[in-house]
């Protein structure tokens, strides 16, 4: 049996490799070649190789560092200045692009799958919620992001991001009662203190451990002191009943609003404390998590669940893309401007695969219902950017 290092090595050139190659050659999102290569771990030969219980105890460990910075990095990449443009358009397009897949969803869960409550819901958020950062890769691919279709897209997902964060937060309150014996005045309580702290935090904490660190100007000083900010608001909202994630996207959002609040997309990534999250991010943590789904995603269940597999397929597109051409149409907007919007809007991957994790991990769900909502994030994640571009090939003149 290897050590976690070795481990780790073949994990991560296995997943790089194939995520490279795959982007390079097809242009298919990373997170897909990262989800295949912890697939292709968990065959029964690599398996009993690599992984004993101290290398997944490791990985598991990494992985929920993953998941933390990752909802932290979702946090940075909401941008609450751009809701100054097309806000009435970008809030009637976030609107109906996430309630329609989440009621859906949950009603069709609850109601023909009977699914219990927190079961339904957990599938309705993941149905729901849209990874920005593979929307924002597809703009900059086209040379589209200051055009009047990527403001769209950028202030709709910035919006997304704000109904996430909500939708998160009730799903979490959720979890807290389902899985501890936590009273629901407690959890309350939690829920006050930590918005009190979270207040005294981006009036005081925050600016001030920013400044503190900031004396050097040092890119690792700055670093620093981002991540002791993320990894302590996300303890506190641990330790108070609401789940690490929260804090880490609110942390996210703050940071975003204290340093960048006049930065535009993609300026602020050029920021250290962007740039230096993004590398260890992207490039360590995120990538193991990516590999830790895979590796728990059980292929034997799909054969027999296919139709529940294509049926949060057809929620996840119907929702999103019917839900943003309808508010498009709503805004005088056109049928096919609605339908590119929708495809920008797409892509699933990194958020609903971290609310999948959270839910497996407590015992929640089952590896059936996880490996399902893996196929239907990668699905999306695959076919939106080839959507995509093709109705954009087609339609340029119109809609730029």
């Amino acid at each position: 049996m290897v050590s976690p290092f070795v481990m780790i090595l073949v994990a991560l050139l296995l997943a790089f490799t194939i995520s490279e190659v795959l982007k390079r050659i097809l242009g298919i999102p990373r997170v897909i070649g990262q989800v295949g290569a912890g697939i292709m771990l968990g065959i029964t030969v690599f398996r009993s190789f690599l992984f004993n219980q101290e290398n997944l105890d490791v990985l598991s460990f990494l992985a929920n560092l993953g998941i933390i910075l990752l909802f932290y990095y979702v946090g940075l990449e909401t941008n609450l200045s751009v809701f100054k443009k097309n806000i009435k358009k970008s809030l009637s397009i976030s609107l109906v692009n996430t309630t329609l897949p989440f009621l859906l969803g949950f009603v069709v869960m609850k109601f023909v799958f009977e699914f219990n409550t927190i079961i339904s819901l957990i599938i309705g958020v993941a149905l729901s919620v849209s990874a920005q950062s593979i929307s924002i890769g597809m703009l900059e691919e086209l040379k589209l992001v200051k055009s009047r279709l990527g403001e769209t897209i950028i202030s709709a997902g910035a919006v997304d991001d704000l109904i996430e964060l909500v939708l998160v937060s009730i799903l979490l309150s959720f979890f807290q009662l389902t899985i501890t014996d936590v009273p629901r005045l407690n959890l309350f309580l939690g829920l006050v203190l930590f918005m009190v702290l979270i207040a005294a935090a981006r009036l005081w904490f925050i600016p001030y451990t920013i400044k503190f660190f900031d004396r050097e100007k040092s890119s690792t000083a700055r670093f620093t002191g981002s991540l002791l900010i993320v990894l302590l608001i996300a303890s506190l909202s641990e330790l108070l009943g609401l789940g690490s994630i929260i804090g880490a996207m609110i942390a996210g959002i703050i940071v975003r609003q204290t340093i960048f609040k006049d930065v535009h997309i993609p300026d602020w990534e050029e920021h250290d404390i962007a740039k230096s999250i993004h590398i260890v991010a992207f490039g360590f943590l995120i990538p193991l998590f990516f590999i830790w789904v895979g590796l728990n995603t059980d292929i034997s269940t799909i054969s027999a669940n296919v139709f529940f597999v294509v049926i949060l397929i057809i929620i996840a597109l119907l929702g999103t893309v019917g839900g943003t051409t309808i508010a498009l149409l709503l805004n005088k907007g056109t049928f096919r401007e609605g339908m590119i919007i929708g495809w920008g809007l797409t892509p699933k991957g990194d958020v609903e695969l971290g609310i999948a994790t959270l839910a497996l991990k407590a015992g929640i769900i089952t590896p059936a219902i996880f490996t399902a909502l893996v196929v239907m994030a990668l699905f999306t994640t695959l076919i939106s950017p080839l959507m995509f571009k093709y109705l954009v090939s087609t339609s340029k003149r119109k809609i730029v």
